[in-house]
This record gives structure tokens, sequence and C-alpha cells, in this order.
């Protein structure tokens, strides 16, 4: 499915779930069920990148969020930014945007969570390069390139062995 305007709430990922950056760990520990689903997930996510077809590509990406469970977040409230924004004013960006700052406490969500906000930013992407098909090649490797890099991140932090 490739985002529309008509079509945008059926994709289950619209809003961007930004886990809250004291949640983010370095590393997480997972009992293995969620580890090998979202280790395969990840794997796909990788293949669904390199593929040229961005219809497939988005195709790809709809099946490995679907495959997915949801994670168990709850919304936070912003009340001090630590920047010159006010509350209020990141209040308006992130409903612009369509972003959500959530909180959760079990591993397992964090890994979910995060790797959700992955798939979700991934579909988005290359809905917006399947759109535009005037974009610069260069570019959008190189953004490719950067949500990659982000997966083996992912892997890493969730000690999650990438086949060689």
């Amino acid at each position: 499915m490739i985002l529309t305007p008509n079509n945008a709430s059926e994709y289950s990922s619209n809003t961007l779930d930004l886990l809250v950056p004291w949640d983010i760990p370095l590393e997480c520990e997972l009992d293995e069920p969620i580890k090998q689903q979202i280790a395969t997930s990840l794997r796909s996510l990788s293949q669904a990148l390199h593929n040229p077809n961005r219809h497939q590509a988005l195709t790809e990406i709809e099946q490995i969020t679907a495959s997915l469970p949801q994670a168990k977040t709850y919304p936070t409230k912003t009340t001090k930014t630590k920047t010159a924004l006010s509350a209020a004013a990141v209040e308006e960006y992130d409903t612009y945007f369509k972003v959500r700052h959530v909180q959760t406490t079990e591993a397992e969500d964090i890994a979910l969570c995060l790797t959700q906000g992955l798939l979700t930013n991934c579909h988005h992407f290359i809905s917006l390069c399947h759109r535009l098909p005037t974009l610069n090649p260069a570019q959008i490797n190189q953004q490719k390139q950067g949500f990659l890099s982000y997966t083996a991140l992912l892997e890493r932090a969730f000690n999650i062995n990438s086949p060689t």
C-alpha cells in the first residue's frame, strides 16, 4: 500500500512513536522469542531497503510491521524542553509531524518501539521516493545507508548476531 491522504489511516504506523531519550538503552536483553522476531524483522527490513522496486519494498515493510506485536507504551507530556522552545511549541511541532513521545518499562516493549519507529520511518521515506521519482539517487542511497546503519545499531543493542 502506498500512503496517500485517502488511505493513510489504514497503515497502522502512521504516527511515529518516539521513545523518550531516558528510556533508550545502550543494550537490551530480550527473551529469545521476541529477540528472534525482531531479528527476522530487521533482516527483512534490510532486504526491503535493498529492493530497487519501491512498490515491493513498501509492501515488504508493511508486512514486517504487521508481523510484529505492538509495543505497550504510554504517551508522555512535554513539560520542559531544555531548549529555547516552549513545551507548547514542541507539542505543536509533534502534532504537525505526527510524532508522539512515549515511555515504556519492559525491555521487550523498548525493543519493539525502536524497531517499529525504524519501520515507520523507512516506510514513509520509501513512499516519498516512490511518489517523487526525480529525487537525487545519491541522496536516496545515503539515506538508505543511514537506515541500514541504524538497523545494525539495533542488532548490536539487542544482541542479535547478524548472519555473515
